[in-house]
């Protein structure tokens, strides 16, 4: 099973990544949505125990996606972070920034982006929907009396699924017919399980991508 599959969507070649993003060759551009830095911090604040080390891993997996890629372009399609600004993961980002001199890094505000800063993180902001190309991308899904012809690219929903014989659940990019759903990038995050037996998808499975045959 690959770690990499090519689709023609609205025209344009698409790569899925199975560690859960989007690569648009045209436009050398990478894609992903929810990332939820300092999540973790969030819920130690709160009292409840989770692993430390979440941020450095999901940045980890980023670089490593960047350097595969060779993108020159980064969009994150909303929750960028997850709660309050933090200076330790501000920096940190920034670290994988300059790691990767010429990349241009753009994000579409989310749901938990109301203390995200974009001059601290050297980011660009884009407006909530945004056309480039035959695509729109969103954090949020389309609206169901949307009738744009356009294919929407957004997150959000967090999609996963379950797969005969493995246990657990896993991140799934949901393919209807003129939006795609990508799945949360952070690793640390829940899901909506696609229970829909007639919905379409490309499941992200410890390394390759499982693609259902509808």
């Amino acid at each position: 099973m690959p770690a990499v599959l090519e689709r023609a969507v609205a025209g344009e070649a698409l790569q899925f990544l199975a560690d859960r993003a989007l690569y648009w060759p045209a436009r050398r551009r990478l894609l992903l949505a929810d990332l939820h830095l300092g999540k973790g911090d969030v819920f130690r604040a709160a009292g409840i125990a989770v692993p430390t080390g979440g941020t450095a891993l999901d940045l980890g997996r980023l670089d490593a996606l960047l350097r595969v890629t060779g993108a020159s372009d980064l969009w994150i399609l909303g929750d960028f972070l997850h709660g309050p600004r933090s200076l330790a993961v501000e920096a940190a980002w920034r670290d994988l920034l300059e790691s990767h001199p010429g990349l241009a890094a753009s994000v579409i505000g989310g749901n938990h982006d109301r203390a995200l800063d974009p001059a601290a993180l050297q980011v660009s902001m884009l407006p909530e929907d945004v056309c480039d190309g035959p695509f729109r991308f969103r954090h949020h899904p389309r609206h169901p009396r949307d009738a744009s012809p356009q294919h929407v690219l957004c997150g959000h929903l967090h999609p996963v699924v379950l797969l005969p014989g493995l246990p657990g659940r896993f991140p799934a990019f949901a393919l209807k017919p003129a939006e795609i759903v990508l799945p949360a990038f952070s690793r640390f995050t829940g899901g909506l399980v696609i229970g829909n037996p007639d919905q379409r998808w490309i499941a992200c499975a410890k390394g390759v991508l499982v693609e259902n045959p509808r």
